[in-house]
């Protein structure tokens, strides 16, 4: 996510919805634990999502629900890697009508993509990098689905803007986020090898190894990434969001480049945070070098992140405890989940931060940390049989 009305507007009611958050924490249960089976909080991830998209009116997905603002503008850079999820969901649940929910996320993507091939902000205005790349995702698997050539176009226009302003050494700092490098730019890097998959273009795979190896160039010893953050100022305390953004993208870049460096450099990422991993499972909201942690708050949507990464590895590394890590944060995010509402604004939602003024996205329910959530969930049901039957070492 780059940085959208949730993250980057100020809020002057503070006081208000902290008392708002924690009457409906004790209404809500959230915090306890619960029977819901995983099967049943995807359901309700993606209606959650589905409701997110009918209130933007148009086809993209709502930003998020805030507790003062409500319900906010369409954002384009996340309902691009929505449409995965969405298509994702349709093939194991044979849900049609989420299918074509993808297919009027893509629609609307190409509708509003700028004449050099890049795409807007969430406010429309902006050319960025990080954006582009996660709505290629979106078109390239929307194509593969529909076999419509408006979306292979729109992807391949989006590319080649992509590789047009990226730097010699593989980063991106034109259009990019305050116009400075970030190591979590390597999901543009993987997306260039998603858009190689239907572009039979050369040019979109050699951008992203040379996005891998400067990003992999920018890891620490012990595991830690530089240029993992949003901005300069926190620069040495990135969010376990970024941090997640980082290693996801450096370990499948790696994955189809069949570079083990990468997948490696991933997994030594992964397991420098293991140890501070709290008592239920979940890290903390930032990190600094030496993989100390601000654990006054977790960050909710980076901790779905990480528990795909760990599944992911386990399988790549036959490594029982990843999985087992993967899994235990699963159970540990189910804890803040919201189902026990009637509010359908935010039954199914997942907060920015727990608690929910903490220091990501704080008093809102933004609409990646429920995509994560629900593809972290699919992530668990592919890999496993519902009874937990089949996982790595067994």
């Amino acid at each position: 996510m780059s940085a959208g009305v949730l993250s980057v507007k100020p809020f002057r009611f503070a006081k208000h919805l902290a008392v708002h958050a924690l009457q409906h924490a004790r209404r809500s249960g959230n915090g306890k634990p619960s029977a819901w089976n995983r099967r049943a909080r995807l359901d309700h991830c993606i209606r959650w999502l589905c409701r997110a998209q009918d209130v933007a009116n148009g086809g993209g997905v709502s930003e998020g629900y805030h507790l003062y603002h409500g319900w906010l503008q369409p954002y384009p850079e996340t309902t691009g890697y929505i449409i995965e999820t969405f298509l994702d969901y349709a093939h194991v649940t044979g849900d049609s009508s989420i299918r074509d929910r993808a297919h009027r996320m893509a629609k609307w993507l190409v509708s509003i993509q700028n004449p050099d091939g890049s795409m807007p902000d969430s406010y429309f205005r902006k050319k960025m990098v990080f954006d582009t790349g996660q709505i290629v995702f979106g078109l390239v698997r929307a194509f593969e689905d529909t076999g419509e050539e408006a979306f292979r176009v729109a992807a391949v226009q989006a590319g080649d803007w992509l590789v047009g302003v990226q730097d010699p050494d593989g980063a991106w700092r034109a259009h990019a986020l305050h116009e400075i490098p970030h190591t979590y730019y390597s999901r543009v890097g993987w997306s260039l090898l998603a858009l190689d998959r239907v572009s039979g273009n050369a040019r979109y795979r050699d951008a992203a190894a040379k996005n891998a190896v400067w990003t992999l160039a920018q890891q620490q010893p012990n595991g830690w990434f530089a240029h993992a953050a949003f901005s300069e100022a926190a620069e040495n305390t990135p969010f376990t969001h970024t941090i997640a953004y980082t290693l996801r993208g450096l370990l499948e870049m790696g994955v189809l480049l069949d570079d083990d460096r990468f997948v490696r450099a991933a997994s030594k990422g992964l397991r420098g945070m293991l140890p501070t991993f709290s008592v239920d499972g979940l890290p903390a909201g930032t990190y600094d070098r030496e993989w100390n942690g601000d654990a006054s708050y977790t960050c909710l949507t980076g901790d779905a992140q990480l528990a795909i990464v760990s599944m992911r590895l386990a399988h790549l590394e036959d490594d029982p405890d990843l999985w087992h890590r993967g899994v235990a944060i699963n159970r540990a995010l189910e804890r803040h989940h919201n189902l026990a509402t009637t509010n359908p604004n935010l039954r199914g939602a997942l907060a920015g931060s727990a608690p929910i003024w903490g220091g990501y996205i704080h008093f809102a329910y933004p609409n990646w940390a429920a995509k994560f959530f629900a593809e972290s969930l699919l992530t668990e049901l592919r890999l496993s049989a519902e009874d937990g039957s089949a996982e790595p070492g067994s």
